[in-house]
């Protein structure tokens, strides 16, 4: 019973691989006869024209009209015009203006000096102060780190002290015997 479920597996099996099999060598010969036609085709020149621009549209310009006169009046009595005379007058002298303060002459200023002792205590003053973006936060609760005067390295190798060998050896008697045999160095220090 089981065989005859296993043939009838592997039977699908086949069939769906050589059905696709088949799906893809006719997609593959249809393919190839698009690109061959495509190559019989002459192919078509393609033809690219420059134009200028069009010129402007001319814009229309208004004729000035000539203004309107108003009609003539008719003048009670005619009088020749005669040109005004001409009186000449000597200009008045310059006075001060009454608003002007004179200030006295000053000394030129000396160029500004810099001060280390002002700006060591300026820089300690700065040190000590808390971060003002911090206060009434809650990050401005916390205490500031204290200020580290070695890194983690020197911590580190102030740590690694070898231990005296005076102190006592190991091993007794062939203690010597066996310092002598260490390769590594990592005994104690002498």
């Amino acid at each position: 019973m089981f065989e005859d479920d296993a043939g009838r597996s592997h039977r699908r099996i086949a069939a769906g691989i050589a059905l696709s099999l088949a799906l893809h060598a006719l997609l593959l010969n249809l393919q190839r006869d698009g690109w061959r036609r495509a190559a019989e085709a002459p192919p078509r020149p393609i033809a690219v024209r420059l134009r200028p621009p069009p010129p402007p549209a001319p814009v229309p310009q208004a004729e000035p009209t000539p203004p309107s006169r108003p009609a003539p009046r008719a003048q009670p009595h005619a009088q020749p015009k005669r040109p005004r005379p001409v009186i000449a007058v000597e200009p008045a002298p310059a006075q001060p203006e009454p608003f002007t303060v004179q200030q006295a002459p000053q000394p030129e200023p000396e160029a500004p000096r810099f001060d280390r002792e002002a700006a060591r205590q300026m820089a300690r003053s700065l040190a000590n102060m808390r971060d003002p973006s911090k206060e009434g936060t809650a990050v401005g609760q916390f205490p500031d780190k204290p200020l580290e005067t070695e890194t983690r390295a020197a911590r580190a190798i102030g740590a690694a002290k070898r231990r005296n060998c005076k102190d006592g050896l190991p091993g007794g008697l062939l203690g010597p015997l066996l310092i002598l045999a260490d390769k590594k160095d990592s005994g104690c220090k002498w």
